[in-house]
């Protein structure tokens, strides 16, 4: 049936189901990640100081600039950007498949609007679905030959996240395509001129601000367990059935390849694209690697899965993988069963333990209903913790370690003067100190453990005691 619809047809439909799917989740806070939080805090800051601050190395200049015009708006002002941003990248995938004249290109699109993790990055403040919306719309302009432009929006995807840049090199597999050397070089320099530039002139403020010591990819946290690294690149980014879904077709893709039964598209031979969209994935694979703590760095390779996955099957086996795609996010979440910072699951979840962290499997209750109960969930519990301090009649420290940001935000919200016995991390010298001068030290959940691997330390637990509970 959707074959009979028009162009334009389809395209309103994916994205009126992209914008509404969206629609119910930007409004409960800002995210369940501390960063979600800290582009609040950045923009407040920016608008105290007048001057460009960082909410996190290396920057993300394009994003944080937006967000400090409308620092004091709403949570779901800040989320809708990113619905926008979910909404445009899912359209311009569409129509760069239609301008190669991929036969799966609504299914295709329909896929990536619900993977997991794209799913959950229109619903919340951090880039990644900003990235991939400038990264989409360069992959359109390439395909429409409109080089410089194309080169323009890698420059714009480079200013919310600078690893956007690693794209000129698939880029210029896919000019070299057909075209004889000199053409070839010519157009790459139409591209990645522009791209380069654009990309710089965002970051101009941040290296005025801090130097060449922008260029920082650090992270408080240590290097996750094997176990961790895999989840989140897999049932993290994809979802439980989205995994299953792709494993399955895979296979049945790689029957196809062997037996030559590929799909055609006009601009280029199938198997130079799926090379090139092989190369985006391993690209991303090893970026991610380098630092693997959010499913969402995966975000920009997963269109060229899908569009890999699309040309290995025929027409109808990926409009069946496509529908059974759809329930990703909906049905069989895996995630914590941390009351503070988990999850809430169903009567039906499984639990079990992974890295010492018990983990459920609820086949009720999908990854973006998962990630709605854990923002509520941290949101409850940091207004508690609020009250709680708020009740204290004697000096206090309290060690906040991710919970700060969203602590700080409850009170730039409220007009309150944030409480200055929160800190982030505080090194033992300090907590000696306080403690000597009749500070009582408390930690929230978990903070006694980053606090000392924060400074390479052993005496948080020795010094203070669990953030008290009603």
């Amino acid at each position: 049936m959707i074959k009979s619809f028009s162009e334009k047809t389809q395209l309103f439909l994916l994205v009126l189901i992209t914008a509404l799917s969206r629609l119910p989740f930007i409004f409960d806070g800002y995210g369940v990640e501390e960063d979600s939080w800290g582009l609040v805090v950045n923009a407040y800051e920016m608008k105290r100081t007048g001057h460009y601050l960082a909410s996190r190395f290396p920057g993300h200049p394009l994003q944080e600039y937006i967000y400090r015009l409308i620092y004091d708006e709403p949570a779901w002002v800040y989320n809708f950007f990113s619905l926008l941003a979910g909404v445009v990248g899912v359209a311009f995938f569409f129509k760069a498949l239609r301008k190669m004249q991929f036969s799966g290109a609504f299914f295709a699109a329909l896929m990536f609007c619900f993977t997991p993790v794209f799913y959950i990055a229109g619903t919340y403040t951090i880039d990644f679905a900003w990235t991939i919306a400038f990264v989409m719309v360069s992959f359109y302009f390439l395909m429409d030959r409109k080089l410089i432009l194309s080169g323009i929006f890698i420059g714009m995807a480079t200013g919310c996240r600078i690893t956007s840049e690693i794209f000129l090199l698939p880029w210029a597999l896919l000019l070299y395509s057909g075209l004889d050397l000199k053409t070839t070089i010519r157009n790459i320099f139409r591209i990645s001129i522009p791209a380069i530039l654009v990309g710089a002139l965002w970051f101009i403020p941040v290296y005025h601000q801090y130097g060449k010591s922008f260029f920082d990819f650090s992270d408080q946290f240590p290097y996750p367990s094997l176990a961790k690294v895999i989840y989140k690149a897999t049932f993290g980014v994809f979802g439980f059935v989205g995994i299953c879904v792709l494993g399955f077709y895979k296979l049945v893709g790689l029957k196809n390849v062997y037996r030559k039964n590929l799909q055609a598209v006009t601009l280029f031979r199938t198997e130079r694209l799926i090379f090139v969209c092989a190369l985006i994935i391993v690209l991303h694979l090893v970026s991610y690697l380098r630092l693997p703590q959010k499913s969402g760095y995966m975000v920009p390779a997963i269109p060229f899965l899908i569009l890999a996955i699309g040309l290995m099957l025929t027409e109808k086996q990926f409009r069946i993988a496509s529908f059974l795609f759809i329930l990703s996010p909906f049905i069989f979440s895996i995630n914590l069963t941390d009351p503070l910072r988990g999850s809430t699951a169903s009567s039906l979840a499984m639990t079990f333990k992974v890295s010492g962290q018990e983990i459920f499997l609820d086949p009720l209750s999908g990854p973006i209903f998962s990630e709605r109960s854990k923002r509520v969930n941290k949101m409850n519990y940091c207004d508690e913790a609020i009250k709680i301090a708020g009740k204290m009649d004697y000096r206090y420290v309290i060690i906040s370690g991710w919970w700060y940001n969203e602590l700080q935000v409850q009170s730039l919200k409220t007009r309150k003067d944030f409480d200055e016995h929160f800190r982030f991390y505080e090194e033992c010298p300090f907590l000696d100190s306080a403690k000597a001068n009749g500070s009582a030290i408390y930690y929230l959940p978990e903070q006694d453990i980053y606090n000392d691997q924060m400074f390479g330390q052993s005496c948080t637990d020795s010094l203070a005691e669990r953030f008290p509970e009603k």
